[in-house]
């Protein structure tokens, strides 16, 4: 079978990024099936050695992975450090600080809630579901693959990584990393394109987690459901800055909305993709808007080295064509003009967008920011609710005005006066809802994701005595047996009002008259309990 070669050489300009062939794809997954299957990952302090192996080679080659991902869409390289090196870095630490902790089972004391299990013990563990397949993207290629990766290993899981092949410096900085500082019997790299990513989700998975766009995310599903297997998805949408006119002070709102905007060239998932700004403060916040602009590019851009590209010719392509079709006011912010041959488009912004622009259809994934006005929050909540639900809602205002907002609407995750750096926030349960995603991870929320949560009881064969026993069990007709009927409400206490009690709780929420009765009944019925053990004997 022909080898499939990207055109891209590796940021070291050694190797060039080469697709794995589909007939090899079955062996690797079903290599990493079977190392699980021989508990390759069951011992905790191997799954801290491999975290910590992987630190190490973060931290040695970090000024590669830097260049890796500037030769795919010139990202600079403290951008690269603060958004994809030092994050990964962070929750590896965190991992290793807690997963004891995160590891350890729950315990629950069912007797004070039902006294029939006084005797008995009950506690989730936290167990690894099997082999997982983690699928990133390509607007963060370090960040959005290496993440996942480090919840999937800490909950003991072998992993199937699917870096972006249009990333493709990343993809073979992301292979090159896992080959020499991880065990290739838990962790191995699936290299390609569409048809790679489609013979890997033929294969049954433990678990799909992906991070991309919804067209692809439904795909994964599909194959999840197939499999009946669990499922993360990371998606996107588009997610709303909205500006009240009782902001307190319109300057930093307006620079981290478009720091969020601009970051990456605007290619991130919890970017601000368009801001809705109250019409008595929409002309400041406009200038401001352009102010930060010119302050952090200049009126050239282009030639700024803190600006990042657009990932390939056919997304610069898309994002013309969504500026070309606009009713809104393209407004002259910079100098310089896009240049296809270096995948550069300016920050732009639009004002005057109406609702149903094109610019309002789907996720921009641009340096392009849609500048809606409006009168009155309730045309903001009516717009905002009338859409699919966001990654992320911004709100800017008064605390009176953000809670009203965020009442009144819904998203995967909401913020007050800031923009997406609360996705740097530690232990962040970070994940969309409805379609921006399924699941959430990072931290504990990572380590949740990936393991099985199985609950175990540990019951006493010689309590209760048989003739309490019994109670479970027919014949529950005629008079001899109405004490079962009773006894229900002492299996499952029916006042829930006294469990709120201090009394209550001292006597585990048991009233006193259903214990009396319980005792008074069972010495009643003791001579049927034992006729009914002695009858169930003779006839075993």
């Amino acid at each position: 079978m022909n080898i499939e070669v990207a055109s891209v050489y590796a940021y070291a300009g050694e190797r060039q990024l080469t697709y794995t062939p589909l007939d090899a794809i079955s062996t690797a997954v079903e290599s990493m099936k079977a190392s699980f299957s021989q508990g390759a990952m069951r011992d905790m302090s191997f799954r801290k050695q491999q975290l910590q192996s992987l630190l190490q080679g973060i931290r040695g080659h970090r000024h590669q992975l830097a260049a890796a991902v500037a030769a795919d869409f010139s990202k600079p390289p403290t951008e690269s450090e603060f958004y994809e090196i030092a994050p990964v870095i962070f929750e590896i630490g965190q991992f290793l600080k807690d997963i004891d902790k995160w590891a350890r089972p729950d315990k629950y004391r069912l007797g004070s809630e039902q006294p029939v299990f006084l005797m008995s013990s009950m506690e989730v563990r936290k167990e690894p579901l099997g082999t997982v397949l983690i699928i990133s993207p390509w607007n963060y290629p370090l960040r959005l693959i290496l993440l996942p990766l480090i919840g999937a290993l800490a909950a003991g899981n072998t992993v199937v990584l699917k870096p972006s092949e249009l990333a493709p410096c990343t993809a073979v900085a992301v292979e090159d990393l896992v080959a020499q500082f991880l065990d290739p019997n838990v962790v191995c790299v699936v290299q390609g394109a569409a048809a790679e990513t489609t013979e890997l989700l033929r294969h049954r998975f433990d678990h799909f987690f992906f991070t991309g766009s919804g067209t692809v995310g439904r795909l994964v599903g599909k194959a999840a459901m197939e499999h009946l297997a669990g499922v993360t998805l990371e998606l996107g949408g588009k997610s709303p800055a909205i500006v009240h006119h009782d902001v307190a002070d319109l300057g930093p709102a307006a620079m981290r909305i478009m720091w969020s905007k601009l970051t990456t060239a605007g290619q991130t998932c919890v970017a601000t993709d368009y801001v809705m700004v109250h019409r008595v403060v929409k002309d400041r916040f406009v200038q401001l808007c352009k102010n930060f602009i010119e302050n952090a590019y200049t009126r050239t851009p282009h030639k700024s080295p803190d600006y990042a590209r657009i990932i390939n010719r056919r997304h610069w392509q898309r994002i013309m064509d969504l500026l070309s079709a606009t009713t809104g006011t393209v407004l002259q912010v910079c100098d310089d003009r896009p240049d296809q041959s270096d995948r550069y488009i300016p920050p732009t912004l639009v004002d005057n967008v109406a609702f149903d622009d094109p610019l309002m259809v789907d996720e921009l994934f641009a340096p392009v920011l849609p500048i809606i006005t409006y009168d009155s929050l309730d045309e903001v909540l009516q717009f905002v609710n009338s859409r699919d639900q966001p990654l992320a809602l911004y709100a800017f205002g008064s605390s009176k005005t953000t809670e009203f907002i965020f009442t009144n609407t819904r998203s995967g995750t909401a913020v007050a006066n800031e923009t997406m750096f609360v996705s740097a926030a530690s232990n962040f349960p970070f994940g969309g809802v409805g379609a921006s995603g399924i699941g959430r991870y990072m931290g504990k929320a990572s380590f949740d994701t990936f393991s099985n949560h199985r609950t175990v009881l540990q019951a006493p064969l010689a309590l209760p005595p048989p003739a309490i026993d019994s109670v479970r069990s027919p014949p529950f007709t005629g008079p001899e047996n109405e004490w079962k009927q009773d006894a229900a409400g002492v299996a499952f206490p029916q006042n829930y009002w006294l469990r709120t009690t201090v009394l209550g709780r001292m006597f585990t929420f048991v009233p006193l008259w259903r214990l009396i009765d319980s005792v008074s009944t069972l010495a009643s019925s003791l001579k049927y309990g034992r006729d009914m053990t002695k009858d169930n004997t003779d006839n075993v």
